[in-house]
């Protein structure tokens, strides 16, 4: 039992696609999901009917219920967005956790919405609400159990085979001679950058957070500058660098080890215990600048 319930918080935990910070694929996600849900409750009628309730014909009660969560889940993943500061820690438990909340909220809306669908006088029982949230919850978990862990699984199985097409034990054939001066928006901060040395940059919010190597160590430079800036003044050597993430520049010949999961590739580098990145949309790209790097 103890060793089951550790394969599923392992299971939990793997990194899964934060698929809701583009606003027109969110809106179309959810479009497909309450289709789903429609077509579900449609055909299949789980929990029945008794039309002598019903203020409005059954078919338009069900595509209320299939599609008053647009609107929910849409404002709840806008808000989400613009507080998660780095989606690449999303896991398939945080997905599960956030579609939950959505369920709750849904299932409460359900439920203060009665009166306008039903003719019921109990419209406000307990027994009503508890109905409204299991009938919520038995359709999201079903959708849930069943889409998100195929989708999970293909994801996994698509990046690991597009691995293949990469060279296999690729030389780091890092610069010896090039060293670049990189232009801060404070003077102060301006330095010169051995591309020799150049590991990965990172947004850190108003700052960009260059990682280097060297015989003593990993070392981190925080300066003001757009990551845009930074790939910018790198041009001289752009076919060794590549933006993998919209957070994260990385030197290619830098690269130890690539593994693929659900959210695309995970970069291992030399003598760096940090993995970087790379977004399941750049996975294409990123094997063609790999493979001529």
């Amino acid at each position: 039992m103890k060793l089951r319930f550790t394969q599923i918080k392992e299971y939990l935990k793997e990194p899964y696609p934060y698929y809701y910070d583009n606003t027109k694929r969110l809106f179309v996600l959810l479009i497909l999901i309450s289709i789903l849900s429609f077509s579900f409750s449609y055909f299949f009628e789980p929990f029945g009917f008794n039309v002598t309730e019903h203020k409005i014909n059954s078919i338009w009660i069900i595509l209320f219920h299939a599609f008053i969560p647009v609107p929910i889940a849409y404002i709840y993943f806008r808000l989400l967005d613009i507080t998660l500061k780095d989606n690449t820690v999303w896991t398939l438990g945080k997905e599960i956790f956030h579609l939950s909340i959505i369920l709750l909220i849904i299932g409460i809306c359900s439920f203060l919405i009665r009166d306008l669908i039903y003719t019921n006088p109990d419209n406000w029982s307990l027994r009503y609400l508890w109905e409204e949230m299991r009938n919520t919850f038995l359709v999201g978990f079903l959708l849930i159990l069943i889409i998100l862990p195929l989708n999970l699984e293909r994801l996994i199985n698509k990046h690991t085979t597009n691995l293949r097409e990469l060279p296999k034990n690729k030389a780091l054939e890092l610069q010896n001679n090039i060293i670049i001066l990189i232009n801060s928006s404070v003077s102060n901060d301006n330095f010169e950058l051995k591309i020799k040395d150049f590991l990965f940059a990172k947004v850190e919010s108003n700052y960009t957070e260059i990682v280097t190597s060297s015989a003593n160590g990993i070392r981190k430079k925080l300066i003001r500058i757009t990551l845009k800036e930074l790939e910018k003044q790198l041009q001289p050597v752009d076919q060794y660098i590549f933006k993998t993430h919209r957070s994260y520049l990385v030197h290619l010949n830098a690269i130890e080890s690539i593994s693929g999961n659900a959210q695309g590739y995970q970069l291992s580098l030399k003598n760096c215990s940090i993995t970087i990145p790379v977004s399941r949309s750049k996975t294409t790209k990123f094997n063609a600048a790999y493979t001529k790097a």
